[in-house]
């Protein structure tokens, strides 16, 4: 069964909603479905897969508030070769 829902979105943003839905063949509400679909399922995995502390967390997204960066890498290798790295575990 469909919740019914209200709310309130930026009269421009859902002019371009509205027309990309047209665009893509599907309806308004299909749409927005499936884009919250993904951001929770990206959410869900971005848990399953990350081993870092609430507290970490709260530090890092501190640090970005106040303008700095919120982490460095200290490494010998570039950001690809620590990605495919990454990838391999």
């Amino acid at each position: 069964m469909d919740k019914r829902v209200s709310l309130r979105v930026n009269e421009e943003l859902w002019r371009k909603a509205k027309i990309l839905a047209t665009i893509r063949g599907v309806t308004l509400k299909s749409m927005i479905e499936e884009l919250l679909k993904r951001e929770i399922e990206a959410e869900e995995i971005l848990k399953d897969e990350t081993s870092i502390s609430e507290e970490d967390i709260n530090l890092l997204m501190k640090r970005r508030i106040e303008g700095k960066h919120p982490f460095t890498i200290i490494s010998s290798k570039s950001a690809v070769e620590l990605v495919r790295e990454g990838r391999d575990q």
